[in-house]
């Protein structure tokens, strides 16, 4: 009997332990909270950090920021991790409504390679919010905001999720990724592939260095890529599809029976047509079909062309 209590104890203590340092790992190191007034504003501009903002309830601002190790959610305890902070500049301000974070090292860093700190900010603010975010070495995550959204990247993917508003984009070195999103999208990179499933407004595309895939969109579309193919599933039409490649094949497939004024240049073009008037060839097809309406302009340089109907 006491036996079995004291393995109980001791089974009892192992789990307060790991409890303790569960929540030393998750705590952050550095957390900051505002209040605002009305529709506010998120700067930052990082170096070697990531950025993830996410609209809740209120009308408070709290900044939490991470680290890693490795790979790792590092110890907010850790006296190493602590030292390694020292080498950074973190300011995290409010003027008015609006809040600035701005990371920088201070000197060389001459760590191990795999050994170094990297940082993250974890910021939770009001669903109307605008913001204006660079990074050069980090990704920026975006989720249940509405508002004008300003995101440069040189380093690190891009991710929009359940917003509204506008957004521009400029990105040299990572993919770009929206989802359920309304309103006016400007989306260019250099360096990655696009990808926007469930949209609902505005959206221009340039990419020089990947592929475009758009999915369950309605509105206007502009999608130019230099570097890659072109992917459409588009629900509805409003203010004209063009689509342009100079080095791969353009699928796309519209609603059916859809009034439509056609150009359509490539490798070979593969389509068919009701009530069509104009001209019709292996490598294009430009001219009216059911009586002629918005435009749908493909052009490939490098591939085929193929528009198909739902």
């Amino acid at each position: 009997m006491k036996k079995s209590i004291l393995n109980y104890s001791v089974l009892l203590i192992c789990m307060l332990f790991v409890q303790v340092q569960a929540s030393a790992f998750n705590d952050p190191y550095l957390s900051k909270s505002f209040d605002i007034s009305g529709p506010g504003k998120i700067e930052t501009k990082t170096s070697g950090a990531s950025v993830s903002i996410e609209g809740t309830e209120g009308n408070q601002v709290i900044v939490d920021m991470y680290g890693r190790r490795n790979g790792e959610l590092a110890d907010a305890n850790d006296a190493d991790v602590q030292n390694r902070l020292e080498n950074y500049q973190i300011d995290i301000d409010k003027n008015g409504n609006t809040i600035s974070v701005s990371v920088s090292t201070k000197k060389n860093q001459n760590w191990s390679k795999g050994n170094n700190l990297n940082l993250s900010f974890d910021i939770k603010v009001p669903y109307e919010l605008s913001t204006d975010l660079n990074t050069s070495g980090g990704s920026i995550s975006i989720s249940r905001i509405d508002g004008d959204q300003t995101i440069k990247s040189s380093g690190g993917s891009i991710k929009i999720s359940g917003s509204s508003g506008s957004i521009f984009t400029k990105s040299s070195g990572g993919s770009l990724s929206v989802s359920e999103f309304s309103g006016l999208l400007d989306l260019n990179t250099s360096g990655g592939s696009v990808k926007v499933y469930g949209m609902e407004g505005e959206v221009t595309i340039n990419s020089s260095g990947g592929s475009v895939n758009l999915e369950n969109v309605a509105g206007k579309v502009y999608a130019s890529t230099s570097g890659g193919g072109i992917k459409a599933d588009i629900n509805n039409i409003d203010g004209g599809l063009t689509l342009k490649s100079s080095g791969g094949s353009i699928s796309a497939i519209i609603p059916k029976d859809l009034p439509m004024d056609l150009d359509l240049n490539g490798g070979n073009v593969s389509t068919k047509l009701t009530n069509f008037e104009g001209e019709m060839k292996r490598d294009k097809i430009v001219g009216k079909s059911n009586g002629g309406g918005v435009l749908i302009s493909m052009a490939s340089s490098g591939g085929s062309i193929k528009l198909d109907y739902k």
